[in-house]
């Protein structure tokens, strides 16, 4: 007799490779109604994951047209990646499978928002450095303060002129010149900020302090090399109006 846990394997198997990974010992009853049966699962199990991603992605989907958002789920749900993964994490790389499917560079940059809006949303609760916890400081205890990248703050480099999806963006002054897209979670909802160059370097994962504190005078010396000598604390004071960094007391 199988264990459980091959019988789960063997019945996962089957919904994602087909009929011949059937082991029809582990079922009773004739073969075929038995396949018909794991049919209507596997289609419900379908109709659950093309849901999820419709949801995920609404604003995608409305951008690209139902007909032609349904037909990239379709395809991308049948993917390796794609079929390892719970309905929550399924749409991680679904902006990657958009750039490959050649979909054009802006829909691609609003799935990414999007799932980066998600994770934001879903992330742990920490205070947001605010910038009238400052004023009272002075320069060196300014400068040495402790700060890290918010556990709810993201950014994402944008590779076209924000998406015409993004309307309450688009037509705002810092969209103009948008390097890269800000998602953080200073209330209970996120926020899109759009950003340029040097904040969009500054919140970079290869740049941020995500795991480890570092200190705001860093940020801006950081800010400087990265191009923004004659004023290096905008930058850093768009991150902090935007609820992008944690102070010391966030844990």
């Amino acid at each position: 007799m199988p264990s459980l846990a091959d019988i789960q394997a063997n019945f996962i198997a089957t919904i994602n490779e087909g009929p011949a990974a059937l082991d029809a010992s582990i079922f009773a009853g004739d073969p075929k109604h038995v396949m018909l049966g794991l049919r209507a699962h596997a289609n419900t199990i379908c109709h659950a994951r093309l849901v999820a991603l419709e949801e995920t992605f609404p604003r995608t989907r409305s951008a690209v047209g139902d007909e032609a958002f349904n037909a990239a789920s379709r395809s991308f749900i049948e993917t390796k990646d794609a079929r390892a993964r719970n309905n929550d994490a399924l749409g991680e790389h679904f902006a990657a499978a958009l750039r490959t499917a050649a979909q054009p560079a802006d829909i691609a940059d609003l799935a990414a928002i999007e799932w980066l809006w998600l994770q934001s949303y879903h992330a742990r609760e920490a205070a947001a450095l605010a910038l009238a916890e400052l004023g009272g400081l002075d320069e060196a205890a300014l400068l040495a303060l402790p700060v890290r990248w918010h556990p709810a703050a993201f950014a994402l480099k944008l590779s076209a002129p924000i998406s015409a999806e993004l309307s309450e963006l688009k037509d705002t002054a810092e969209a103009a010149d948008a390097a890269a897209m800000l998602i953080t979670r200073p209330g209970a909802a996120p926020v899109l900020t759009p950003i340029g160059a040097v904040a969009a370097d500054l919140a970079s994962p290869t740049r941020h302090p995500r795991l480890k504190k570092t200190t705001l005078g860093n940020l801006l010396e950081l800010s400087a090399e990265l191009g923004g000598e004659d004023d290096a604390l905008a930058p850093v004071i768009t991150l902090i109006n935007a609820g992008a960094l944690s102070g010391p007391d966030a844990g």
